[in-house]
């Protein structure tokens, strides 16, 4: 989960940050009319200025002034040209975007949702938005706004909205043999700058990686329970929970949150681009942990013994099964002319998730989804060994129905991808 707070000044929302405004936007008439409009009142103030004060300065009448803090009116070129020389302030700097002050961010963050669809909708009367309001209400207002739009944003994406997008994404590693260059080459730019080039990447060159990216991290306790990270962005710091609770690695955690920043991702706007950016950052950590080169010479060597195991990946570079069957994944095909598939599967027989490009035929829906599916009980993933929902997948190239049904209860095999 990644989470833009407000601190002394508004957080952006996406993971650049916004370009300011400048005199060629206000002569394209392209400015935020909420943000100049609280600018405005926030020098007036400072300045110990009325409307009446402010408006003879710059020859126009008070209540001209009041729809312009407002955000309800557009002042022309002149107008806001004499009002940065009355307020003693650049046009840069009167038409900067962002807030200033966390007042100000919240006044203007309930302001748009008050003027948005989502408000209409609901049919409540408008707040009136002043100074009187006091600052634990404009908070919860605000909290509100937020939460609420989280929920309806999730419900966005309708079960077949969703494996569509599965299926898509899937489409697309197949073309491409699960194989992203584009990823592999920001890894590797990341990796050269603290000068790690193979082994298991180490907590500390991970803080290294972080702080090489200008990241600062706190380690604390009171995050959300189902909260793996929160960044900040405007102060550059990432925030993890100190509670062993949860399954996933503190590495992985905080390299798929620098993914976020390295490939330059904004706020998804689908749950399609959500996917994508989900099976991103798992790429770019995993190529941090794995790296191409390092990966490739030790697969190439095993192959060569005819020796390759997901198992010895795993332990060669310190990371879980099921990583490094996802990154044998992503160099089998391109590097050493292997096809593959890899599935996870519930003890029950459904399919968690899985990808191939070796010619292995899932169960799928009317659209191309396998998510949900259930899979043949002679496969090896159900019978080789008893799964449970947190265990390991298979990894492996087309294989045969084993000889016997299944192995003792408890009991599992070495999981090994033939190069043959």
């Amino acid at each position: 989960m990644h989470f833009f707070a407000y601190p002394q000044e508004m957080t952006s929302t996406s993971w650049h940050r916004p370009a300011k405004a400048s005199l060629e936007d206000a002569n394209d008439g392209d400015i935020d009319l909420i943000s100049l409009g609280r600018r405005v009142r926030h020098l007036r103030k400072a300045q110990g200025k009325t409307l009446d004060d402010l408006g003879a300065a710059v020859g126009t009448a008070p209540s001209q002034l009041s729809l312009i803090e407002n955000g309800k009116r557009e002042p022309k070129l002149g107008m806001l040209q004499s009002l940065a020389k009355a307020l003693e302030v650049s046009m840069d700097q009167l038409l900067g975007t962002e807030p200033p002050s966390r007042r100000a961010a919240l006044e203007i963050e309930l302001e748009r949702y008050q003027r948005g669809p989502l408000y209409e909708s609901l049919g409540l009367p408008k707040i009136r938005i002043s100074s009187r309001l006091p600052m634990d209400v404009l908070e919860s207002l605000v909290g509100l706004q937020n939460e609420l739009e989280r929920r309806l944003n999730e419900q966005i994406a309708t079960p077949e909205e969703a494996r569509r997008a599965n299926a898509d994404l899937r489409r697309q590693m197949r073309e491409q043999n699960n194989y992203f260059p584009e990823i592999e080459q920001e890894a590797v730019k990341v990796l050269a700058a603290v000068g790690h080039t193979t082994g298991p990447l180490s907590h500390h060159l991970v803080a290294d990686i972080a702080a090489h990216l200008g990241f600062s991290l706190h380690n604390v306790s009171d995050l959300p329970h189902s909260t793996r990270s929160v960044t900040d962005l405007k102060n550059m710091r990432i925030y993890l929970t100190q509670s062993q609770r949860s399954e996933h690695s503190t590495r992985s955690i905080l390299l798929q949150a620098l993914g976020h920043y390295v490939l330059g991702h904004e706020t998804p706007e689908s749950y399609a681009e959500f996917l994508r950016q989900r099976v991103a950052t798992n790429y770019f950590a995993a190529a941090l942990m794995m790296p191409e080169k390092a990966t490739v010479d030790f697969l190439q060597h095993a192959k060569t013994a005819k020796e390759i195991a997901v198992e010895d990946i795993r332990d060669a570079f310190a990371v879980s099964y099921e990583t490094a069957a996802h990154r044998f994944t992503n160099l089998a095909t391109e590097h050493l002319g292997i096809t593959v598939h890899f599935q996870k599967v519930h003890e029950s027989g459904i399919i968690h998730k899985a990808y191939e490009n070796d010619g292995v035929t899932f169960p799928s829906d009317h659209i191309g989804a396998i998510e949900g599916q259930s899979i043949c009980r002679y496969w090896t993933s159900r019978a080789v060994s008893t799964f449970r929902t947190s265990s390991a997948p298979t990894t492996s190239t087309p294989t045969r129905p084993p000889a016997r049904s299944g192995a003792p209860r408890g009991r599992s095999v070495p999981r090994r991808a033939s190069s043959r």
